[in-house]
């Protein structure tokens, strides 16, 4: 029809993929900022302090990362994602409550001793203040669990009940992390889980203690 104007439709839009220097780069910020905030601690470690470490103007550091926050979150990330799948498991448990206890705390120093930097991060006292920071929130999350198991298991008689659950299930997760941290070193996360007796060895002593020595 004459004077009939002809819609065009406008181009796809796309979505920006980072190169793989980029990708490679927010790697070795990652790997830079985790030690960095383990050896100095996460407040007393700057960004410039990181940018020194890679070599790093400022400028280029925040190529990568729009800051310490962002950087804390993306390094214990990870663990947040594995100790939420723990939970699940465990939360899917049938079996007695010692049992289901003992799995949830060998699977959390398992996975602590494979990526000791980051779980140190995860569990220390540094990072994002308020109980509504994610790595608080999911903390509190394995403590709760823990501490349910634990009400279940004194009901049963297999655990002593003179301790509160929930100072026992801090106590379990400080004595048995730690421990696992310590052992794996605090390499990049790259190290291989470690045995299945290793892990034992670090929970005979916290599960002899809540049981009296009968485990």
């Amino acid at each position: 029809m004459p004077g009939a104007v002809t819609a065009v439709n406008p181009p796809p839009a796309t979505t920006a993929t980072p190169s793989p220097r980029l990708r490679r780069g927010r790697e070795d910020v990652l790997t830079a900022a985790t030690a960095l905030f383990h050896e100095r601690g996460y407040d007393a470690t700057s960004m410039s302090d990181i940018a020194a470490r890679l070599g790093f103007t400022k400028a280029a550091l925040y190529r990568h990362v729009t800051g310490k926050a962002e950087l804390l979150r993306a390094i214990t990330g990870p663990v947040r994602a594995d100790v939420r799948a723990l939970l699940a498991a465990s939360a899917a448990g049938t079996g007695r409550p010692l049992d289901e206890l003992t799995a949830l705390l060998r699977g959390l120093a398992g996975a602590a001793a494979a990526g000791p930097a980051r779980y140190a991060l995860f569990w220390g006292p540094d990072g994002e203040p308020g109980p509504s920071a994610p790595d608080a929130v999911c903390r509190a999350e394995v403590v709760r669990r823990i501490a349910a198991l634990l009400e279940r298991a004194v009901a049963q008689g297999d655990v002593r009940g003179d301790i509160a659950p929930r100072l026992a299930a801090r106590l379990l997760v400080g004595a048995v992390v730690g421990a696992a941290v310590e052992r794996g070193g605090f390499g990049d996360g790259a190290a291989s889980p470690p045995s299945p007796s290793a892990v034992d060895v670090l929970l005979d002593g916290p599960v002899r203690f809540l049981t009296g020595g009968r485990a």
